[in-house]
């Protein structure tokens, strides 16, 4: 049997086969003026009765108000205009509106249009990201998007991904919107990978192609790697970001705001063709057993096995009952003495393999796995941005022993940082957050590199007092490190023997340069980087090899977890993908 039923994507009249009662938003069902290969059915109108016009007529230019109490759902594809006047005779309305222009008539001023305008639609101002319905084709076992001759050097035809539980379920309401104003078969749900490169296979041939993300930069990453396993190095569809997550990093460095406006969804839409590709690097982490780093040390290179030598005993020693002992005293900071917490266990696993904003390390990703913790198991209570941060800030609190001691205890005790095959562990001594940077973005819009608009690498704050040496030494144990950090701040080095961080130079930071900048905070840092402030630059490098002697708390473009004592993690380039610059 065939049933008539509403379409969910834009009220349509669809056909099914099936007795349904109920539409899923995830599946689309087929629209009557989909899929067709007669051009005599090429761009034209599909008209829809209302009895409300939204906006004004587009021929009187009056907006009239709702004459009735139940809206018609009935639909008349004007490409048979006899139908009109049996339809508008069988229901009472006031007007027509063509679900792909958006042009809206009272029935009277419509019948005053010639043919061409009643049949010709132009697909309205989002003419050029709109994917048009003969674009998309049907073949037995898919659907597969081709190229319009007529529109193939002047659109940028637009995949939309929404992930609907971003931004306090803010996606949901974008996805609504977006069906009733696009081609429902260019939006897709991030439910999974396959929903991704299905969308990516369907559009693999279209010409022009863009994409927009509606959602976190967890999201973003996400779809990011996929694009980077389906297309070659830079020939992926530039994307750009609708920002629905709490930090919007990357939507901030590249131009698309820090955080979603309902009343700007349809400008930022029409943004996207006239914005700029760029290219953006990725990065791959990898996560081994550092006992199986030191076995294999003599086919390292010779400065890589100089270093595990010199902190193997650091990493032997931390089962000894003196290092336990140290470990778990008050000095100790909670996410190293306290690694059996159940938002620790609860996150175990690396969430991603590669990066394209960050990866750090200590306090700063404590604070956030406790908020991600909390949020997966009760995600009723993140119900918008606003409500994000203030738990974010609740969940802070946790760590406030770590704040208020934090001249007591340092990152360069829990691990090892070396950078393009040298060690920096001694310039980590005064920072409690190390953090490794692809962009010029972090923590909601802060920038601890600092700005680039010299090369000097001296900090905004405590760049007169913060001299940190960044020749390599051996400690043993965590408290001779404690012990070397207490007298650094008392004594004065001769300048033959150390490196005054201050005193290096440094290339501007950009994304697309095949390069990471290292970055240390205090826990003083991490409060004043909010007001403009900037951290303690470490290096400069194209890759990084940080050995984790204890357990320790990460974060991977915000995603956070806990990594187990005794790894490696390595970080290394991975290729680029294009993404789009929005310049205001």
């Amino acid at each position: 049997m065939v049933n008539g039923k509403n379409c969910v994507n834009k009220t349509l009249l669809v056909k099914t086969n099936r007795n349904t009662t109920a539409t899923n938003d995830n599946i689309l069902l087929q629209c009557e003026s989909d899929n067709t290969t007669d051009a005599s059915h090429f761009d034209k109108h599909f008209w829809r009765n209302v009895n409300v016009l939204t906006n004004p007529c587009n021929f009187c230019k009056i907006k009239t108000n709702s004459l009735f109490t139940r809206p018609t759902t009935s639909a008349i594809d004007l490409s048979a205009l006899e139908n009109l006047t049996t339809t508008t005779k069988r229901s009472a309305v006031c007007g027509i509106h063509c679900v792909w222009c958006s042009r809206t008539y009272h029935t009277k001023c419509f019948e005053k249009l010639d043919e061409l305008l009643k049949t010709e639609c132009d697909y309205g101002t989002l003419r050029n990201i709109i994917v048009r319905p003969q674009c998309i084709r049907k073949y037995p076992d898919r659907f597969r998007a081709v190229n319009d001759d007529k529109t193939l050097n002047m659109d940028s035809p637009l995949i939309v991904f929404i992930n609907k539980r971003s931004g306090g379920q803010i996606g949901e309401k974008i996805y609504k919107k977006l069906l009733k104003i696009l081609n429902p078969r260019q939006i897709f749900l991030l439910d999974n990978n396959q929903t991704i490169l299905n969308a990516l296979e369907i559009y693999f041939e279209l010409s022009n192609t863009r994409i927009c993300i509606f959602g976190g930069d967890g999201s973003v990453g996400w779809v990011v790697e996929k694009l980077a396993d389906f297309y070659h190095e830079l020939n992926n569809p530039p994307v750009a970001i609708g920002p629905l997550g709490t930090g919007n990093d990357l939507s901030r460095v590249l131009g698309w705001g820090d955080i979603y406006d309902s009343k700007r969804l349809l400008s930022t839409l029409l943004k996207i063709p006239k914005s700029h590709p760029i290219p953006l690097d990725r990065w791959h982490v990898v996560v081994e057993p550092l006992s199986q780093i030191l076995s294999s040390s003599s086919s390292l290179p010779i400065s890589i096995t100089s270093t595990d030598h010199k902190h193997r005993n650091k990493v032997d020693l931390r089962n000894s009952k003196y290092q336990q002992d140290f470990l778990l005293n008050h000095n100790t900071p909670k996410f190293i003495r306290e690694s059996n917490r159940p938002s620790y266990l609860n996150h175990r696993t690396l969430p991603n393999s590669y990066f394209i904003n960050y990866m750090s390390f200590g306090l700063d990703a404590a604070i956030a796995l406790e908020f991600h913790d909390k949020r997966t198991r009760d995600p009723e209570k993140f119900s918008s941005p606003f409500k994000n941060k203030f738990m974010y800030l609740n969940e802070s609190r946790k760590y406030m022993g770590d704040f208020t001691k934090s001249n007591r205890w340092n990152l360069s005790a829990y691990l090892t940082l070396i950078c393009d095959d040298q060690n920096y562990t001694n310039s980590v001594r005064n920072c409690h957050t190390l953090i490794v940077l692809n962009i010029p973005g972090y923590a909601s819009g802060t920038n601890p590199w600092g700005k680039s608009s010299s090369n000097s690498s001296t900090s905004r704050d405590f760049a007169s007092s913060n001299h940190v040496p960044t020749t390599s030494i051996s400690l043993p144990i965590a408290e001779e490190s404690y012990e070397l950090v207490t007298l650094n701040k008392n004594s004065t080095k001769s300048p033959d023997t150390t490196t005054s961080i201050s005193s290096l130079v440094f290339n501007d930071q950009h994304f697309g340069d095949k390069m990471l900048e290292v970055v240390g905070l205090s826990a003083t840092h991490m409060g004043l980087i909010h007001v403009g402030c900037s951290g303690i630059r470490i290096a400069q490098c194209n890759q990084v090899r940080i050995e984790i002697n204890t357990s320790m708390t990460a974060q991977l473009d915000g995603e956070p977890f806990h990594l187990p004592a005794s790894n490696v993690v390595k970080i290394k380039h991975s290729g680029q993908v294009m993404v789009l610059r929005h310049s205001n």
